[in-house]
């Protein structure tokens, strides 16, 4: 199942590349954050009214998380007033494919438990 070393480990690795991609979208709120900056850059203001749950703190703590791990830059333009927004880096843009097979695969495992009479529950 593995293609090389990096992931045939006996217990959790940081540097298994499975590891690398589950942290890159761990974390509340941050699926739908990358999910929102895929198509464009947007500014805080744009993502909190795209997601009005999402308190400003939060968004803020998510957005720096994002940037520490170098996902996600931010960009300010000059004018009067200064315009910043937030952009998706080459690595947040690669996490596209790996974003549509996690809906996928949830949506066929909702699936199956619906067709077993289940209910996935969130732990």
């Amino acid at each position: 199942m593995v293609p090389d070393g990096r992931g045939a480990t006996a217990r959790p690795d940081p540097s298994c590349p499975v590891e690398v991609a589950l942290r890159a979208v761990s974390g509340r709120w941050t699926t739908l954050l990358l999910r929102e900056l895929m198509d464009r850059p947007l500014g805080f203001t744009d993502l909190r009214d795209r997601l009005p749950a999402l308190s400003a703190k939060v968004l803020a703590d998510r957005l720096r998380e994002l940037q520490g791990q170098g996902l996600v830059v931010l960009r300010r333009h000059r004018g009067f007033p200064v315009r910043s927004e937030y952009a998706l880096t080459e690595a947040g843009r690669a996490l596209r494919p790996l974003l549509v097979t996690l809906y996928t695969t949830g949506d066929a495992l909702l699936r199956i438990a619906e067709h077993n009479g289940r209910t996935l529950r969130h732990q």
